[in-house]
C-alpha cells in the first residue's frame, strides 16, 4: 500500500489467466467507454502566490509549449473559405527544428511530435493510463520480464513492405541495443537486455528481458520505440535525415523538409492501422500536415483569434484572450514538471558536493519561481513528477527550504555555469539573479530547445539547469530516470552523471512488482534518495492549455496530447 505522502494508482486489472500479470497484463484494442471527469485530465489548482520581495525579473511569459509541452503547437485548416472550413490540409507548428527523424534517437519535444506522425508503435496510450493496440492487436505479460505481442496482419511500410513480426523484431532489437544509445531504452527496459524473437507463422513477437521491468508495456507506447521499416534500418544516416521514404511505418510520410522553414507530411493512401481508442476519434485525418518552426505565443494567439489557426497550446497569459469566448474550447493538462538538475560529473562544482547543491536549492524560492514560470497558473510540486502520477511524494517537508542567507554563506565566489532552454527564459533569469545575489559567479547561456537538450545531455559544458521534464509515459519511473540510473552517455536518461545507487536500487525493486499500488513503498524510497542528496530540487508543474476552434480537433490522453489524433471535423 502507499505511504501517507504519495498518490496511488488505480486498482490493478488482471486477465482471466492464472499466474503473474501486469496492468494491463492482457488487453485487446478496446472500443466504447468515456473519458473520466477527473484525475489527470482535471485542471491543476493554483497553490502559489505572488512573492512580495526578493530579486526577480519583470516576468516575460513562457513560450507556448508543444504537443507534449515544450514546443508550440498550432494548426490551420487550409481550404477555400478559410480556416475551419472543409479542406484536407492542416498547418501546424513546432518550437524548433527536429533533431532528426530516427525515432530511437529522439531527444526533445519536437522529435517526439514528428516521430509520432511518421512511425507506429506496438501500443498506444489511451485515457486513464490504459493501453490500446497499435501495430500489436493483442499483448500478454506472463511476468514482469516475459511479454508476447500479436502483430496485426494488415500493416505495411510506406514502400509497401509488409510489417511482419520479423520487421518488428529487427526494429525493436536495434532500439533495445545499448550501442544505439536511445534515451527511451532505459524507460522501456530499465537496465535489462532484451531477447526479441519473431514468429512469422504465428504472427507474434516474444520479448524476454534479462531483468524484471514492469513498465515495459507502457514503454512500447514511446515514440522512441517506433517501428523503423527495413529500408530505414539499411540506411541509418538517411533515416536520421528523413530521406528514406520507405522507412516510415506510421500514417504519414515526410515529403518535404526545409530546416527553419517547414516540414511537409503526406497521409499514406494505403494506411488503415489507426488505433481503436475507447472514445473513437471524430473527423478525418488531413491529407497534408505542414509543420513550421515558430514559438511566439502572442503570434499564435492572434492567429487563433483571427481563425488563421485552429488550435494552439499556451502556458502563459495569452490563454486569457480566449476566456469567455464560446467559439473556442479549452483543455488543460500538466505539460511538464520543472526542477533544478545538477551535473555531478568531474569538472562540475557540484560533483561530490551535496552542500553546494543544497545551497542552490536554498537560494531559489520555489513559490516565486513557479509564479514567474507560469504566470501564477502553476502548482508547486514536492517531487520530480506532478501530483497526478501514481506513487508520487507529496511531502513538502522533504524539500529544501528557501534560505537565502544560508545559501550565501556557501555559494560566495563559486563559479556556476547555468544553461537553460529559451522556453524557460523568465525562470532561468530568475535563477541566475538569485544565485548572483547569493554571491555566486554565474555564467548563463540561453539556448533553443534542441541545443539545450544536446548540451545538457553531454558530460561537460554545464553545471546546473532548470529541467523541463516531459513525462511521455505518465509514470513516476519516467521522471526518476532523469536523475538516477544509467547516464545519457551510457544510453540512459540520467543527466546528473551519477547513478544514485540507493535510489536506483529502490526503483529497480519497484519494477519487479506487478501490483501498481505495492510499488509505492520502494518508489517513496527512490524519491527520498533524490531529495536527500539534492540531485534534483523540485519546483513547478507547468500547465498547458490547448485551445481549439471549430473545424479541427486533437485528443489529450491524461497529460499527453497525441499529435497523430489531429482531425478535420468541419462538415
Amino acid at each position: 500500500m502507499c505511504q501517507e505522502s504519495c498518490r496511488c494508482g488505480p486498482e490493478t486489472r488482471r486477465s482471466g489467466r492464472r499466474g503473474p500479470s501486469i496492468d494491463p497484463s492482457r488487453r485487446r484494442a478496446r472500443t466504447g467507454g468515456t473519458r473520466a471527469p477527473d484525475g489527470d485530465d482535471a485542471p491543476l489548482p493554483i497553490r502559489s502566490t505572488r512573492p512580495t520581495g526578493g530579486p526577480m525579473p519583470a516576468p516575460r511569459h513562457l513560450a507556448a509549449t508543444s504537443l507534449v509541452a515544450l514546443s508550440a503547437l498550432s494548426l490551420t485548416a487550409c481550404a477555400a473559405g478559410g480556416a475551419g472550413g472543409a479542406g484536407d490540409s492542416i498547418n501546424a507548428t513546432l518550437g524548433t527544428d527536429p533533431g532528426g527523424f530516427d525515432p530511437a534517437l529522439a531527444r526533445a519535444a519536437d522529435d517526439y511530435v514528428v516521430d509520432r506522425m511518421l512511425f507506429d508503435t506496438l501500443l498506444r496510450k489511451d485515457d486513464g493510463n490504459q493501453l490500446v493496440g497499435g501495430i500489436a492487436t493483442d499483448w500478454e505479460a506472463a511476468s514482469a520480464s516475459d511479454y508476447t505481442f500479436t502483430i496485426r496482419d494488415d500493416a505495411s511500410c510506406a514502400d509497401g513492405t509488409p510489417i511482419t513480426p520479423t520487421v518488428v523484431a529487427d526494429s525493436l532489437t536495434r532500439f533495445a541495443d545499448p550501442e544505439t544509445a536511445s534515451t527511451g531504452r532505459t524507460l522501456a527496459l530499465g537496465g535489462a537486455s532484451a531477447e526479441i524473437t519473431p514468429d512469422d507463422a504465428a504472427g507474434t513477437v516474444h520479448v524476454q528481458l534479462s531483468e524484471d521491468w514492469a513498465d515495459f508495456l507502457t514503454g512500447m507506447t514511446l515514440p522512441h520505440s517506433g517501428i523503423v521499416c527495413p529500408a530505414g534500418l539499411a540506411d541509418p544516416d538517411g533515416l536520421l535525415a528523413g530521406t528514406v521514404a520507405g522507412a516510415f511505418s506510421g500514417p504519414y510520410t515526410l515529403t518535404a523538409s526545409q530546416p527553419a522553414v517547414s516540414y511537409e507530411m503526406t497521409l499514406r493512401d494505403d494506411y488503415d492501422a489507426w488505433p481503436e481508442f475507447a472514445d473513437p476519434l471524430e473527423g478525418t485525418p488531413a491529407t497534408t500536415v505542414t509543420f513550421t518552426p515558430i514559438a511566439d505565443p502572442a503570434t499564435l494567439a492572434t492567429q487563433l483569434l483571427s481563425r488563421g489557426v485552429d488550435v494552439a497550446s499556451f502556458s502563459g497569459e495569452e490563454v486569457e484572450r480566449f476566456d469567455g469566448d464560446d467559439s473556442f474550447a479549452q483543455t488543460q493538462v500538466t505539460g511538464l514538471t520543472s526542477y533544478l538538475l545538477f551535473n555531478q560529473r568531474e569538472g562540475s562544482p557540484f560533483a561530490g558536493k551535496p552542500e553546494l547543491r543544497r545551497a542552490v536549492a536554498q537560494a531559489v524560492d520555489g513559490v516565486a519561481l513557479t509564479d514567474v514560470l507560469t504566470d501564477g497558473r502553476g502548482e508547486r510540486i514536492a517531487s520530480v513528477s506532478s501530483d497526478a502520477v501514481s506513487c508520487v511524494s507529496t511531502d513538502d517537508a522533504l524539500l529544501v527550504p528557501n534560505d537565502p542567507d544560508a545559501a550565501s554563506s556557501v555559494l560566495a565566489g563559486v563559479s556556476i555555469r547555468l544553461v537553460g532552454t529559451q522556453l524557460f527564459g523568465p525562470g532561468n533569469e530568475y535563477i541566475a539573479e538569485v544565485l548572483r545575489a547569493a554571491g555566486a559567479d554565474v555564467s548563463y547561456d540561453e539556448l533553443d530547445n534542441a541545443n539545450w537538450s544536446t548540451t545538457t545531455g553531454s558530460p561537460t559544458g554545464w553545471d546546473v539547469t532548470l529541467q523541463g521534464d516531459i513525462n511521455l509515459m505518465g509514470t513516476l519511473t519516467s521522471s526518476l530516470l532523469r536523475v538516477m540510473g544509467p547516464s545519457q552517455e551510457d544510453g540512459g536518461r540520467n543527466k546528473t552523471g551519477v547513478v544514485d545507487d540507493t535510489g536506483y536500487a529502490a526503483l529497480t525493486e519497484a519494477m519487479t512488482v506487478v501490483d501498481p499500488e505495492e510499488r509505492c513503498a520502494p518508489m517513496q524510497e527512490a524519491q527520498a534518495s533524490v531529495l536527500e542528496t539534492v540531485s534534483a530540487a523540485p519546483l513547478a508543474a507547468v500547465p498547458t492549455t490547448v485551445v481549439t476552434a471549430d473545424g479541427v480537433s486533437i485528443r489529450a490522453f491524461d497529460d499527453y496530447i497525441d499529435p497523430s489524433t489531429m482531425r478535420l471535423t468541419a462538415e
